[in-house]
């Protein structure tokens, strides 16, 4: 718990969420008004929940992951791990209190662009509503399941290579997971290629949580037993990357 409220009151002091919270709320509401809604006015609401969304996946990746990887790397490198472990704090639970009071600031991202979707995107027709709630439901959770782990990994890593390998690497996977798999796949049905279909079967398979699609042509919610099928997929792939985090992530900074 010592970990996590520092790193909890040190995030609320830097006031930098702030700036988030507000890009997360304004910059949806901002962004749909260049569509063409005033000819289409069924344009809107989709145009706000892609919107609401895509900003999030930009915060989480572009800011919640900088800050993991910057407390990770300054747990080891200023021997604040080291004197926790001396105190009889272990090294998992100091892992996972840096994790957990940085997913304090990734779950009202998530938060937001559900509360946008379902409050100034909601669909006017009263049969598409249902679907519209479900939708953005399996969106969040889907969103939680990809990102939490990519924060963990970026403590684990920042803590023994530091922070700039510690952002960068799960970075480029979260890239790599929600738009360079599709290109793979598009190689594969191009040229077969075991080696490519060996990686691509490796490969994680982020773009399965972005649910824009659905939202933009209202294709209403996955199935129960397709999405039940995603969350074991997404819970295998986040226990792959923390049993990583654990094995990577150190107290003690690194001796030249």
């Amino acid at each position: 718990m010592a970990l996590f409220r520092l790193t909890l009151l040190t995030l609320l002091v830097r006031k930098a969420w702030v700036a988030a919270l507000i890009a997360a709320i304004l910059v949806p509401l901002a962004m749909p008004q260049f569509a063409p809604t005033e000819t289409q006015p069924r344009l809107l609401e989709p145009a706000r929940a892609q919107a609401a969304w895509t900003v999030a996946w930009f915060i989480a990746l572009l800011w919640i992951l900088p800050q993991a990887a910057s407390f990770g790397d300054s747990n080891s490198r200023t021997g604040i791990g080291n004197y926790l472990r001396a105190r009889g704090f272990r090294t998992a639970g100091q892992l996972f209190g840096i994790w957990s009071a940085l997913m304090v600031f990734l779950l009202p991202i998530a938060l937001c662009a559900l509360g946008l979707c379902l409050l100034v995107a909601m669909p006017g027709i009263p049969q598409e509503k249902g679907m519209w709630v479900a939708t953005n439901l399996q969106f969040a959770l889907l969103f939680l399941m990809v990102n939490g782990p990519l924060v963990l990994l970026a403590v684990g890593l920042a803590s023994r290579f530091g922070s700039m390998v510690g952002y960068a690497v799960p970075l480029a996977l979260g890239l790599y997971g929600l738009y360079g798999v599709t290109h793979l796949g598009e190689m594969i049905k191009m040229d077969a290629n075991p080696l490519i279909e060996w990686v691509y079967a490796l490969s994680p398979q982020y773009y399965l949580a972005d649910l824009t699609p659905r939202l933009i042509f209202k294709m209403g919610p996955l199935a129960g037993g397709e999405f039940g099928a995603f969350l074991v997929y997404f819970a295998s792939v986040a226990f792959a990357l923390a049993g990583a985090a654990l094995l990577l992530f150190r107290t003690e900074p690194l001796r030249s």
